[in-house]
């Protein structure tokens, strides 16, 4: 861009979009901060709460990251595998294990964990299903359907799935099913790799730092435009002046 274009309409339209777009970045992060600063008090307060008792009632909205316990017994069919989960770099399935909840006939999916890929997906692996009653506790975890190239959403007895989608799942089933998920806690015996996300609030703070990244940058852009627009004023002055002058 020019010195002496500076204040062309063209020139002061560019001007005008990329400092909303710097700026419009730094309140996106921002307002990510103020996301995971949610999640984190969120899931701290609920941490410690005393376990949520799952019984066939549909459980209420805002549930997420609550401690839980169910009695009942897991499903002999239903169970698939999550595709597309990796742990430390290696590509593999979480194991979804529909729960039949006592009494009733309701079921709450668990998530019993990860599993690793050996080979193609023309073989997969069949996890077992524990057999009898139990009674097993996890964390309440609201799944949000996520991309996927499926064109329409798998049968009921699809053993594979590329998006955990409970809505999907729960209109092809012929039961009905909790609106949540139950990620099995770590110390229980019916699972496999668990390693659930905890927030924490370095995500927090970085988000925060990008924020000042994108203003600076905003403020620095401004900073040279403003030093560009005096400069051209000045040159456009010295004519007049030396037109004086004469």
């Amino acid at each position: 861009m020019s010195t002496r274009r500076i204040s062309h309409p063209l020139a002061l339209l560019g001007v005008s979009v990329i400092f909303a777009l710097l700026i419009g970045l730094g309140i996106w992060q921002l307002q990510r901060a103020d996301e995971k600063q949610a999640w984190f008090d969120g899931y701290s307060a609920r941490i410690s709460e005393a376990p949520i008792q799952i019984t066939a009632r549909l459980l209420g909205p805002d549930r997420s990251n609550f401690p839980a316990e169910v009695r009942g017994r897991f499903d002999g069919e239903g169970q698939f595998l999550w595709d597309n989960r990796t742990h430390q770099g290696q590509p593999g399935f979480h194991v979804i294990t529909p729960f039949v909840i006592t009494p009733g006939e309701t079921r709450i999916l668990v998530d019993r964990g990860w599993i690793p890929l050996f080979g193609s997906r023309e073989n997969l692996p069949i996890p077992k299903i524990p057999a009898g009653p139990r009674v097993i506790s996890g964390y309440l975890y609201e799944s949000k359907p996520g991309f996927t190239l499926e064109a329409r959403a798998p049968e009921y007895d699809s053993t594979l799935r590329q998006n955990l989608d409970l809505s999907a799942f729960a209109s092809s089933a012929p039961y009905t099913v909790q609106p949540y998920v139950l990620r099995l806690d770590m110390d229980q015996r019916d699972g496999f790799v668990r390693v659930w996300p905890v927030p924490d609030q370095t995500a927090v703070r970085r988000h925060e730092a990008y924020a000042v990244q994108w203003f600076g940058m905003a403020a620095v852009f401004i900073g040279v435009v403003v030093a560009m627009w005096r400069r051209e004023l000045r040159a456009r002055r010295r004519p007049v002046r030396n037109k004086i002058h004469e």
